[in-house]
């Protein structure tokens, strides 16, 4: 059986996806205590797009 194609540019796709969403996550970590909800909202704002792409699904768009 032959692999789907573009099955390593998806993989290398997604790990980037998760990498981004790690990352956001991360920066907000150390601000949950703050008076300031800033960059926790920041955060929570650059996941919200992140998973809006991903779940948009436009797989020709990510591959281009």
């Amino acid at each position: 059986m032959e692999p789907a194609p573009n099955t390593e540019a998806l993989d290398q796709q997604f790990k980037e996806f998760i990498q981004a969403l790690k990352s956001a996550v991360n920066s907000a970590m150390p601000h949950l205590k703050d008076s300031d909800p800033t960059s926790v909202d920041k955060a929570i704002t650059d996941c919200r797009e992140i998973l809006d792409v991903v779940m948009e699904g436009d797989v020709k768009e990510w591959l281009s």
